[in-house]
């Protein structure tokens, strides 16, 4: 029992720091795309509202380990009280992960869509891409919100209790099946958004090829996302194979759900911190060269005549500067006790008449 309550906070944890953290990301992606680049665009906002499905799922954690607390049960009516909060917990949380997915990955879909706008392949393929990821997200939220008719069944611990009575409710779908569908199509939708922009990026002639290696090692890191969607699947698929199992891989299915999420967050924020991290390096950049040119400064010949030449001046010791002798050409006035006039000027020069200029050879 204790294990399994470590377990449910140990979820809840993992689901705060992660959020906070992709929190974080997207603040310096909003700061770099609105101060520095001057320009939002739809992929900015579409993952802003995957930020906040995401703090929606961990507070749905935090409530579902609230829920889940068995410590006071102790009859019937107690136990049906407790499964009946879990269920619809999870009913709430079902939802929210899959619209969360959506967002993220139309995200990082609009902004494939921008960048490939003169590709007409690559345009083309992005297009499918967000309206076969757009309509399987509305097609299995909708079972997932609508599993049970009415809906209410879905968290009834009436009908959760029948079950264990091999009564099956045929007022409900078997969410088996919705569960497996789920995660194997965001293990393969993850692969190819984050392995497309490979081949384009990398036959991009206009662009130099430091920074398509660059923008490649960027995309690289979406590889992250798509081994948490894998290990998120065999988490499944063992949640899935009994009800023993079921209690006891239900926490880490909600700490690999929230890796998978916000790996696809971080990952596809990134890409967008570029300018930020180009202005960061140019301030460093120039505050070390400044510090540098004083230091030559102090310590260079020309510093320390300075530093001989013009004590440091203080209240008690005033030094007023000299006045720079500039020596003349001719004698002045008391250079040698005697006055001397200038030297007379030269006779202007005549003109040359035509005829009268000759010739000499020798």
């Amino acid at each position: 029992m204790n294990s399994t309550v470590y377990h449910g906070a140990l979820a809840v944890r993992v689901s705060f720091v992660l959020t906070g953290l992709s929190t974080i990301v997207v603040a310096l992606r909003f700061y770099s795309r609105a101060y520095i680049v001057k320009k939002l665009g739809s992929s900015d906002w579409m993952m802003l509202m995957g930020l906040l499905a995401t703090w929606s799922c961990a507070v749905i954690a935090y409530y579902n380990n609230l829920a889940m607390d068995y410590s006071h049960v102790h009859d019937r009516a107690s136990y049906a009280k407790v499964v009946s909060k879990g269920l619809l917990m999870m009913w709430a949380f079902r939802f929210n992960y899959m619209l969360d997915h959506l967002f993220i990955k139309l995200a990082i879909l609009l902004f494939y869509k921008y960048i490939a706008a003169s590709h007409r392949t690559f345009h083309r393929i992005v297009t499918a891409l967000i309206a076969l990821v757009t309509v399987a997200s509305i097609v299995m939220i909708s079972v997932s919100i609508f599993i049970c008719h009415p809906v209410s069944d879905a968290w009834s611990s009436h009908v959760f209790i029948k079950m264990f009575q091999g009564i099956k409710p045929t007022q409900c779908l078997d969410p088996t099946g919705l569960w497996y569908f789920n995660a194997s199509f965001n293990l393969l939708t993850d692969a190819i958004i984050w392995i497309l922009p490979f081949p384009f990026v990398l036959h991009l002639r206009s662009m130099p090829v430091r920074r398509r290696l660059e923008l490649t090692a960027i995309f690289s890191i979406g590889i992250l996302a798509v081994t948490a969607s894998a290990v998120r699947l065999w988490v499944v698929s063992k949640w899935l194979s009994g009800f023993v199992e079921s209690g006891k891989q239900f926490a880490n299915l909600l700490i690999w759900s929230q890796v998978e999420l916000h790996a696809g967050i971080i990952a596809g924020s990134i890409p967008f911190l570029r300018p930020l991290a180009t202005q960061v390096l140019r301030k460093a950049t120039a505050a070390r060269s400044s510090a540098r040119t004083r230091e030559n400064n102090v310590h260079s010949p020309g510093g320390a005549r300075e530093n001989l030449m013009w004590p440091e001046t203080t209240e008690d010791n005033v030094v007023m500067p000299r006045t720079p002798i500039i020596p003349s050409p001719a004698p002045t006035l008391g250079s040698d006790g005697a006055f001397r006039a200038a030297p007379n000027l030269l006779s202007p020069i005549v003109p040359v008449k035509p005829g009268i200029l000759a010739i000499h050879t020798v």
